[in-house]
């Protein structure tokens, strides 16, 4: 398995994805996908559906095997689930027998044995204070609201300090208001890590308010068709104030072209 450093650098070359079809054929999703994420970088994947953004950030973590190509951490390979990797998909997927503390210390799963009882607490509780869950840390799944979930869900991925932190559209089952903070939250707790991420989602504010660059992909096949550069200062605590800026405004009609580009072309297909 591939160990990572905080702040993980992450090369995709020339990389394929195919899913084998009756009668040998084979359906190509992604063809020559190339991404270079540096230390401590947040990278957001955008795309009409269908273009293979979630195929990538699985392959990424080592969670689904690519056909061609290369992908690398750290200059490793990555061969299987990288360890002191942190992933949260949109469901925060917690324990429903277990408590919001009980939840949180599974992300220490790895390293665990290297820490005492009071140093894994301490980890905890600290994660817990920074999502804002510290008095609801004896609650159950069942007493939190969606954006509390999600939050818990952050919490355990990042307990463990990991190099590389992906997110599958994490806030997309969530109301607009609770995204809309959720999107402040994650981008104040990003100030304060070094830890790289790539983050999945369809909606182009967030991408633009969250990121340091937005990789646009293009469908059918799959592939990278432009990366975008988002030359906005940090930190990005107010997202309303930002995104009413004409830069940040420019920026989001660009890659809302980009996308809308494939959408006008291709019929759309589920992700």
């Amino acid at each position: 398995m591939t160990t990572m450093q905080a702040g993980a650098a992450i090369d995709v070359v020339a990389v394929e994805k195919r899913y084998g079809q009756r009668r040998g054929t084979a359906n190509v999703a992604l063809r020559d996908v190339n991404l270079n994420v540096q230390s401590g970088e947040f990278v957001s994947l955008v795309g009409a559906s269908g273009c293979g953004k979630t195929s990538l950030i699985r392959m990424i973590g080592g969670l689904a095997p690519y056909t061609a190509g290369s992908i690398t951490i750290d200059g490793s390979p990555v061969r299987g689930v990288p360890q002191r990797l942190g992933f949260v998909f949109q469901d925060a997927a917690l324990m429903p027998w277990r408590s919001v503390r009980q939840n949180v210390a599974m992300g220490l799963n790895e390293i665990a044995k290297t820490l005492s009882k009071q140093e894994a607490r301490g980890r905890v509780d600290a994660q817990l204070e920074l999502v804002g869950l510290s008095q609801f840390a004896d609650y159950y799944p069942r007493q939190l609201s969606g954006g509390m979930k999600q939050r818990a869900g952050l919490a355990r991925a990042l307990v463990s300090a990991p190099g590389l932190l992906l997110m599958d559209e994490p806030f997309g089952a969530l109301d607009a208001f609770t995204r809309l903070r959720l999107q402040e939250e994650l981008a104040l707790i990003v100030s304060e890590s070094s830890t790289t991420t790539v983050f999945v989602t369809h909606d182009v504010d967030e991408a633009v308010f969250l990121s340091d660059r937005v990789a646009v992909m293009s469908a059918s096949p799959g592939t990278v068709k432009e990366i975008v550069t988002v030359d906005l200062p940090r930190p990005r605590l107010g997202r309303q104030g930002l995104l009413d800026n004409r830069r940040a405004a420019e920026l989001r009609d660009h890659v809302l072209r980009l996308v809308m580009e494939d959408q006008e072309a291709r019929p759309s297909r589920p992700a």
